[in-house]
């Protein structure tokens, strides 16, 4: 059994560090490597002793890498086929030579640390091309395991990265997505000769905040302060929009479809630009923001805050009700995490969420955003009841997604 594990791809801690921390409590003798570890943001600090990063080199370059990396690339079928499709089908000759740079950077990096040949098993998260680069290079006989986390799969569709995916999938020893309905659409955009590799794998959730919100659930007086220091409402239902800054939350169009409510004066609205936004994109989707909130007439607040630890608990005891209706999705932590809440939930019913389905999680599902106002008011006239529904998913949550059963599996596809 292999337990010497590299990591590469997108090094994004939101996944990384909640999966192989239960991996590492469920089996403590895993050595993991993660070159490219990076922080969400500043704030989004989390634990990294699990990790044994010290074990390798990251990208720096020297003449003898570089003069090893160019013979490599050279000699490489990959290389040439990859160089010549972007010139000759994308027909871009810029982007062929960025890919030239990036490429060579990426075997130097290789050569430095000597292929990883001390590893047994090549772990890549995110499937995009730029992410994959270095899946090329794995000696022959190495495990590789090939991660979706969702907007990879269901947001991208240029055709270098389809190109791209597709030649990293054929190499892959597994393919991990986290429900069935992925593992179709994986099956039906890359081959259905992939389906004995495609196994499905649930991300583990970061037990710290579920722990956190036990803790609070009860204490009234922080959760009033919490209001109170970030613009909740203490009177009116606190209506938390999307989990994130990305307009693929599809903020606007939930905000205009709530014109026809009669309840506007009963609901504060909380819509919070924490993250997937860059600085001039949040800039200008604010002003798209404060018009329709104004055209709507409802009281409401827009908050930059990137809550952690205490006060991400806090924040999911403080919303009542979470309206989610991407653009598309794969599992959703915070859904999870505000359905753990007991908020109650309106998600699109075009997401692939047969999981939490068969997790038997209660929440409630629209077809199109026409149908949203009137699902609300019906919420809200029947408030009290459904918020007493939504108390038993709380050990639904606990019975299926904080189990070792979760990391067990993790520890079978990496082994």
């Amino acid at each position: 059994m292999s337990k010497k594990i590299v990591v590469l791809g997108l090094g994004q801690n939101n996944f990384l560090s909640f999966l192989y921390a239960a991996l590492k409590k469920y089996d403590a003798t895993y050595s993991i490597t993660v070159p490219f570890y990076n922080e969400l943001t500043k704030d989004s600090v989390h634990d990294t002793s699990m990790y044994n990063n010290n074990d390798s080199i990251k990208y720096k370059n020297t003449g003898t890498s570089l003069i090893q990396g160019i013979g490599i690339c050279l000699l490489s079928k990959h290389f040439y086929e990859t160089f010549f499709f972007i010139v000759f089908v994308e027909k871009k000759l810029g982007k062929s030579l960025h890919f030239c740079y990036e490429q060579l950077r990426a075997t130097s990096f290789f050569v430095r640390n000597n292929s990883f040949q001390d590893y047994d098993t090549f772990h890549f998260h995110f499937m995009q091309y730029s992410y994959l680069r270095e899946l090329f290079l794995v000696p022959k006989g190495k495990k590789i395991v090939c991660s979706f986390w969702g907007s990879d799969l269901l947001r991208t569709n240029d055709i270098l990265n389809f190109y791209f995916v597709k030649k990293a999938l054929r190499r892959a020893t597994v393919i991990t997505c986290q429900s069935i309905e992925l593992k179709e659409i994986v099956l039906s955009k890359f081959g259905r000769n992939l389906a004995d590799k495609v196994q499905i794998a649930i991300f583990p959730v970061y037990e710290k905040i579920y722990d956190l919100m036990d803790l609070n659930y009860n204490n009234q007086e922080t959760i009033d302060l919490f209001k109170s220091k970030f613009n909740y409402s203490k009177d009116k239902i606190n209506i938390l929009i999307g989990h994130s800054g990305s307009i693929a939350n599809n903020h606007l169009k939930i905000i205009n479809s709530l014109q026809n409510s009669r309840n506007k004066d009963k609901i504060h609205l909380i819509i919070n630009l924490n993250y997937a936004i860059t600085a001039n994109e949040k800039k200008a989707y604010k002003l798209e923001l404060i018009d329709a909130l104004k055209n709507l007439d409802c009281s409401h607040v827009i908050l930059e805050k990137f809550f952690v630890n205490d006060e991400l608990a806090i924040s999911r005891l403080a919303s009542e009700i979470f309206i989610h209706a991407p653009i598309s999705d794969a599992l959703s932590g915070t859904m999870l995490e505000l359905l753990y809440a007991s908020n109650i939930v309106i998600t699109g019913s075009w997401l692939p969420y047969k999981t939490y389905r068969k997790a038997k999680l209660d929440y409630f599902e629209i077809y199109n955003f026409l149908e949203l106002s009137e699902k609300l008011d019906v919420i809200i006239d029947n408030f009290d009841n459904e918020k007493e529904m939504m108390l038993k998913n709380k050990q639904s949550i606990r019975d299926y997604f904080i189990s070792e059963s979760v990391a067990k599996n993790w520890s079978q596809i990496l082994s």
